[in-house]
Formats: structure tokens, C-alpha cells, sequence
């Protein structure tokens, strides 16, 4: 507690030496490892060609437009590289974070723009209540002192099964997630990448399952004015809705494969952890 309220005052006294115009830009990787148990049911002669391909596909870069009040959160090659041609992208849809996320501070909500078999949503929604438990552990991130911060998280354990769905594997399985971060007081927002947030400071580093994201570079009011826009023109749905709306695609592609598995393809069951 004691740890907090100190945070909470030097981030008050930081935050009266910026300007009004205060803006800042954040460069991340992110690596995404995959557990070989998700392959588990490939035969042994593609599993490894698998692998390599999913684990050269799991590393991106991102960006973190932010001010005092807002931030836009992207991966670095455009503002919206999700799925192409209304195809199927099995590479993309493992990815953990898709498309453009933009979150407001002071309503604690966003708006994140994808696209999904071609079909573009805004998923307008809440933040969920970040809970998380200081350390008082520090350490250094460029030139910046970082301080850990913990919380667990239950989640939803997808599982993707391409062939017909056995009985009783229609309820969702959940699993909770330790969820680790860094972050530096010495940029006043209560933001970092993805969803992540709600700490006195910049998050510059997160580890969440099998992904870490690492900010490489930090640039602060940059000679460029950058304009932090809520993402547009798309079917808009919450949270639930998209969800709902995800996993009837994925019962019908499944469906799909199954069938053409029938007529002599071949298949596998993909399970994300």
C-alpha cells in the first residue's frame, strides 16, 4: 500500500512538468511462443514444418500513439493488418492482439477495429478491472526505471477442432492466466500495449502466457503532432456480441473441414493455450 501511494504521488509531480500537449510514441515486440502440445494431434512428419511456420509468424512489432488522455495501439506496418482478401488467416487468428485499439482513460472504455473473414467490426466495450499487486521490484528499460506489477486473470481456453464437435465440448473451458508487468512512472499514462493498463505509469514491458511484449524505443512530444482518432466504419458490437459472433465462424469452418476431411482430406485438432 505503501509502495501505491508513493507511485501515486510521484506520478502526480510528474505529471504537472509536462505540458498540456504532453504526447508520446512507443515502439514494442512482441514473441509469442507456441506450445508444442497445441500440435499434438499433427502427424509427426508436419508437425515440425507447422511450428516453424506458426513461431516465424508470432513476432511483430507494434505501436503506441498516447497523450494525457487517450492511446492508439497498432501493429507497425498499417493501421489494419489483420485477415486479407476475406480469407481465412490461421497465422493471423493466432496472433493475440488484431487490428487497431483505441482506449479513453477517463471512461476506461475502447473501441478496437478488425476484421474477421472480411467483415470489419468495432468492438466498443468496457476495460475490464485491472487488479493488480505491486512488488516493489524495479529494474531498467532503456533509460527508464521500471516497477513489477502482478495479477491473475480467467480467460477463455479456445480450443479448435476442425472435424465434428463431440459431444459436451460446447461450454466453454476457462483457464487463468498470471499476468506480469513493468512499468515506469516517469510517463504519466495509464496505458501500455494491447489491453494492458491501469497502472501509474507507461507499461514497457508485459508478460502474459506465452507472450512478451517489450518496448524498444520511447519518444517523447515528437516534433510531428500526432492525431489520436477513435477508429470508425465498421459493424459495431461488444465484446460478447464479437465473441458470439467469432465462434459461430469457427463451428462453421470446422463443419467445413470436417466435411471435406470426409471426401479425403486430411485434418488435426488446434488447441490455443
Amino acid at each position: 500500500m505503501k509502495i501505491f501511494t508513493f507511485l501515486l504521488l510521484f506520478i502526480v509531480t510528474i505529471t504537472t512538468i509536462f505540458a498540456q500537449e504532453f504526447q508520446g510514441k512507443a515502439y514494442y515486440l512482441s514473441k509469442t511462443k507456441m506450445d508444442p502440445k497445441t500440435w499434438e494431434n499433427i502427424p509427426p512428419e508436419r508437425k515440425k514444418r507447422f511450428m516453424d511456420r506458426m513461431n516465424s509468424n508470432m513476432e511483430k512489432n507494434f505501436e503506441l500513439d498516447f497523450n494525457s488522455t487517450a492511446s492508439l495501439f497498432y501493429e507497425e506496418e498499417s493501421l489494419d493488418n489483420s485477415e486479407r482478401n476475406g480469407r481465412f488467416n490461421f497465422m493471423s487468428f493466432m496472433n493475440p492482439f488484431q487490428g487497431v485499439l483505441h482506449k479513453e482513460f477517463a471512461t476506461k472504455t475502447f473501441t478496437n477495429r478488425l476484421e474477421l473473414f472480411g467483415k470489419i467490426f468495432l468492438i466498443k466495450d468496457s476495460l475490464l478491472k485491472s487488479k493488480w499487486v505491486l512488488s516493489g521490484d524495479s529494474k531498467k528499460i532503456g533509460n527508464y526505471t521500471a516497477y513489477k506489477a502482478t495479477m491473475s486473470r480467467e480467460v477463455i481456453q479456445e480450443v479448435f477442432q476442425f472435424g465434428r464437435q463431440s459431444a459436451g465440448e460446447s461450454k466453454p473451458k476457462m483457464k487463468t492466466v498470471n499476468i506480469t508487468a513493468w512499468f515506469t512512472p516517469q510517463i504519466p499514462v495509464s496505458t501500455g500495449p494491447a489491453k494492458h493498463g491501469g497502472l501509474p505509469g507507461l507499461i514497457l514491458e508485459v508478460n502474459s502466457n506465452n507472450t512478451t511484449v517489450l518496448c524498444t524505443k520511447v519518444v517523447i512530444n515528437p516534433k510531428e503532432k500526432m492525431k489520436i482518432k477513435v477508429p470508425n466504419k465498421g459493424t459495431v458490437v461488444n465484446s460478447e456480441e464479437y465473441n458470439k459472433i467469432r465462434a459461430h465462424k469457427i463451428a462453421e469452418m470446422r463443419e467445413m473441414y470436417g466435411r471435406n476431411r470426409g471426401q479425403g482430406g486430411g485434418g488435426g485438432r488446434f488447441r490455443s493455450r
